[in-house]
């Protein structure tokens, strides 16, 4: 059903977000207080743009807020948000506002601050999503991307299919034979510039990047499949202190890495040593080899989390030649995960951009509980509430017409996931993960909804 949804700032989550929801029919409108920007959008896409504050009711009125189904309000200014979020909720009466925040101290008292407006107010928080997807990353060697669902039952693993990896060549349905212990599938196959689901037929080729819907206790045996080595990954070396920095280091020295943090500014470097005793903290450029070195980083993980772009490309292409066993860098820019990719680092995150997910599965309906978003936003995996009133319940999975370009690649029942085949029976009451393209949007769209 398509829905019509005001978006507030014309950033990369804005800007994207509002090409896809465009693209899959929904009636978006655009407001952004630059009039260059908001120019240059308009003639990009075919959507309403409004120039102006989205804290000034003037504008909103001009927007037709009060006609709209959602709200995305994602400046670059948390207050700003708020601020659009509490106006739409008392003056518009619009029933869901997703709001972009970056402080903690926001984000844990929305909620209470939504309890006075209007319908449903939510926060997200791209530097949360990211690290969250950077630390999901360091639990998996090899991977160039990992993204977690089911409540961390499952993940959605991406590996970059290697010289040496021996099902190269071979179809799914040969490797699916010659291993029946497996448990785990391959959902999706990024290729040059196509995304595509696989079938039986399919043959994996050298630098395919293949996503797999696998139990995490599982993605070592898959990277064995792929023909990596096995290989332990206890030290984290962290370029960047800031709010990513921190969540990343936390996590990663919880579970037992020995962690090296840089921090270009001394001062705030003794702070940090002071609040993560157990982190080795220094001070100084990451772009410089003796910084680099000091920290550990030949054998290490480098993970590049500063707030420049470039600083984090550059210091990434310096820890791998001074032996850096694996990088992740932390980009926003299309064009920069593409030379990230050129440049051999081994993985990137989009903080933004993997902020799209969040805010899709506020679009896909009730019975969506969360949509990630996979790399130039040409896979999406949702997470679907199975009840019985469900197309998905009650029959074998070949029987059900599922469209083109749709894939059922787990099922959480009661404790088990499940990997289905042709013969699976959802009951209600579960939840199952799919996987689709993204002409297939508005497909999955009306299987779900």
């Amino acid at each position: 059903m398509a829905r019509r949804i005001v978006i507030v700032g014309a950033g990369v989550v804005g800007y994207t977000s509002a090409q896809r929801l465009s693209a899959e029919g929904h009636d978006v409108v655009l407001i952004e207080r630059d009039e260059d920007a908001a120019t240059e959008i308009s003639d990009k896409l075919d959507i309403q743009v409004v120039v102006g504050n989205g804290c000034s009711l003037a504008v909103l009125r001009e927007a037709e807020l009060e006609r709209a189904d959602l709200l995305l309000a994602v400046t670059n200014s948390d207050e700003v948000n708020m601020i659009t979020a509490l106006i739409a909720g008392s003056q518009f009466q619009v029933e869901t506002k997703v709001v972009r925040l970056r402080s903690q101290e926001y984000l844990d008292n929305i909620s209470e601050l939504a309890a006075l407006w209007h319908g449903r107010t939510f926060g997200i928080s791209p530097d949360r999503v990211a690290a969250e997807r950077i630390v999901a990353l360091l639990g998996v060697p090899h991977a160039v991307d990992v993204a977690d669902v089911l409540e961390h039952r499952l993940q959605v693993t991406g590996f970059r299919v290697p010289r040496s990896c021996p099902i190269a060549g071979r179809t799914l349905a040969d490797v699916r034979r010659d291993h029946p212990e497996a448990t785990f599938l391959l959902a999706a196959i990024y290729r040059g510039d196509r995304a595509f689901l696989p079938r039986g037929d399919t043959r994996l080729e050298v630098g395919d990047v293949a996503y797999f819907a696998v139990r995490p206790e599982e993605a070592a045996a898959v990277a064995r499949l792929l023909g990596f080595p096995e290989v332990r990954a206890d030290r984290v070396v962290i370029g960047g202190g800031g709010r990513i920095g921190r969540l990343v280091a936390r996590a990663a020295l919880e579970r037992g890495l020995r962690v090296a943090i840089i921090r270009r500014n001394r001062a705030e470097a003794e702070r940090l040593a002071v609040e993560m005793p157990r982190a080795l903290v220094l001070g100084g450029d990451i772009t410089r080899e003796e910084i680099l070195l000091e920290a550990g980083i030949d054998g290490a993980t480098f993970v590049a989390v500063t707030n420049s772009q470039e600083v984090n490309l550059l210091s990434s292409v310096q820890a791998r030649q001074l032996g850096a066993e694996r990088v992740i860098t932390l980009v926003d820019s299309p064009t920069y995960v593409g030379l990230a990719e050129a440049a051999g680092i081994h993985a990137s995150v989009s903080p933004r951009l993997a902020s799209v997910g969040e805010i899709l599965k506020f679009v896909r309906g009730l019975h969506v509980e969360e949509v990630q978003s996979l790399p130039f936003e040409k896979i999406e995996v949702s997470t679907v509430d199975v009840d019985d009133s469900s197309p998905l319940a009650g029959r074998p999975l070949r029987e059900l017409g599922i469209p083109q370009g749709v894939l059922v690649a787990a099922v959480l029942d009661g404790d088990r996931v499940i990997v289905p085949d042709g013969e699976t029976v959802i009951r209600p009451g579960s939840k199952a993960v799919l996987f689709s393209t993204a002409e297939s949007a508005a497909r999955l769209a009306r299987l779900v909804d």
